[in-house]
């Protein structure tokens, strides 16, 4: 597979699980093979080489392992639907530790400096659409997972996403 742009991010196995006909609906990420995760730094570099590789690793060697639990839906404008994980502080230091060791990679190409953490399950949809979606994901609440991980996900030419490395944490 071709090397095209890349993302760091922690999957979410169990919303695929619970909502993820949601995802398919109503988030065309997903039906371009993007599992359920939260966005750790987008976009990244591309290809990943050994010492990018080896600065990722150590980010993890410094984390330890966590439980994650997305209790509640939550919306930004445009209308994103999405859910928020918990503990938040621990995924916004994820994130901004992240962003600070590769500041050639700002977070979403420097549009959201300081971006939320959070799992996307819709959008572009219409405020009424994004209403019925929130109240459909609540009674799927709460997801939780065990995070042991960062994932690197690779497009190819087509536009399809897999999975490329992962990296352990602690």
């Amino acid at each position: 597979m071709p090397a095209g742009r890349t993302a760091l991010v922690v999957l979410v196995p169990e919303a695929d699980v619970a909502i993820g006909d949601h995802r398919l609906r109503h988030d065309a990420s997903a039906a371009r093979g993007v599992p359920a995760h939260v966005t750790v730094l987008f976009p990244f570099r591309s290809p990943v080489d050994a010492p990018t590789s080896e600065q990722v690793a150590g980010i993890c060697r410094d984390m330890a392992p966590f439980e994650a639990r997305f209790e509640s839906v939550g919306r930004f404008p445009g209308d994103v639907v999405w859910l928020a994980p918990e503990p938040a502080e621990t995924f916004g230091a994820l994130l901004a530790v992240t962003a600070d060791r590769f500041p050639d990679c700002p977070p979403y190409e420097g549009t959201i400096p300081h971006p939320i953490p959070h799992l996307t399950v819709g959008e572009f949809m219409s405020i009424a659409d994004a209403d019925d979606l929130s109240a459909a994901l609540a009674p799927a609440l709460p997801i939780t997972t065990f995070v042991s991980e960062l994932t690197l996900l690779v497009e190819d030419d087509a536009g399809r996403w897999a999975t490329g490395h992962r990296w352990p944490l602690g």
